[in-house]
């Protein structure tokens, strides 16, 4: 990995932190000018995705049933990747290798919505075959559930995540000319927003591959004590998302590396837990939809 890829990196990091941080506290983490941190900055989100949004906390906006399908199809997964992601529900699709070439993650009020979902999907053409786990706990992602405190939104409200949805660093200034508001005023709200858990602002990589970037999807069935499962997922930074769910696994988690041996590096790591009875594992080739971050009415509304 050359200089400025190893910075990108770091920046994208730094940004899934705490999408809000400034320019000159970047500058003085990575010890750079805040100049080449704007430099880098422009080029990740004009030319590798690199977007940076508010998501609402999906318990709080009514989802609490949260999913992850696999897919068997009989002939090309394209066509169904792409009319799954036209539908509102599903938040995450991809077409992947191995038997199932396609997988979806989908949010849902209640269990009637997943319902009509599913026979939507097995609706499809050339759709064989469903294989659903159910997320029960997120312990890493884009956005972990899990509220802080109870919160009141107003109409304000509302207006200014559905902005920052759009763009997670907008500044004050500009919320406070949209919502005509004092700067101060907005920014007492938004921070009444983050530290409630309502919205988490993060760094959110569009397609999520790139050739420094490869994705690997896992499916963990634990046997006795998972807790040494959860420690290693919780403590392994190239564990980018990872939930405890039912079903065909008790876990789903998401590997992402710089390099297949990068990944490969952290699958033998989680082989060698004895609390690991089984691991598969698919390779994400391409990522269609990726839309954690929906419009303000479409997840409130």
């Amino acid at each position: 990995m050359d200089t400025d890829d190893a910075l990108d990196a770091g920046l994208i990091r730094a940004l899934q932190e705490d999408g809000r941080a400034s320019i000159s506290d970047l500058a003085d983490e990575f010890g750079i000018s805040r100049d080449l941190v704007s430099q880098r900055l422009h080029h990740l989100t004009s030319h590798e995705g690199l977007r940076i949004v508010a998501a609402v906390d999906p318990v709080f906006a009514g989802h609490r049933l949260l999913t992850h399908v696999r897919v068997s199809v009989d002939g090309p997964a394209d066509p169904i990747a792409r009319k799954l992601a036209e539908l509102p529900d599903p938040v995450f699709v991809s077409m992947v290798s191995g038997s199932h070439p396609l997988v979806f993650e989908s949010r849902h009020a209640n269990a009637d919505e997943l319902h009509d979902l599913l026979a939507r999907v097995r609706a499809m053409p050339t759709v064989q075959k469903l294989q659903v786990t159910t997320y029960v706990k997120v312990l890493k992602g884009f956005f972990v559930a899990g509220r802080r405190g109870e919160v009141v939104l107003d109409e304000l409200d509302h207006e200014l995540i559905a902005m920052l949805q759009d763009d997670g660093r907008a500044s004050f200034r500009s919320l406070s000319d949209a919502v005509h508001l004092s700067a101060s005023s907005v920014r007492a709200r938004v921070r009444k927003l983050i530290d409630a858990g309502v919205i988490r602002i993060s760094a959110l990589k569009s397609g999520g591959l790139s050739r420094n970037r490869v994705a690997i999807g896992i499916g963990i069935t634990a046997r006795g004590d998972v807790e040494p499962i959860t420690r290693l997922i919780m403590d392994s930074p190239a564990i980018d998302f990872a939930a405890r769910s039912h079903g065909d696994y008790d876990f789903v988690a998401t590997i992402i590396g710089t390099s297949s041996a990068n990944a490969l590096d952290m699958l033998e790591k989680l082989r060698t837990l004895p609390e690991i009875s089984s691991l598969e594992s698919w390779a994400h080739l391409n990522i269609i939809k990726e839309d954690y971050a929906r419009a303000i009415g479409q997840v409130m509304g």
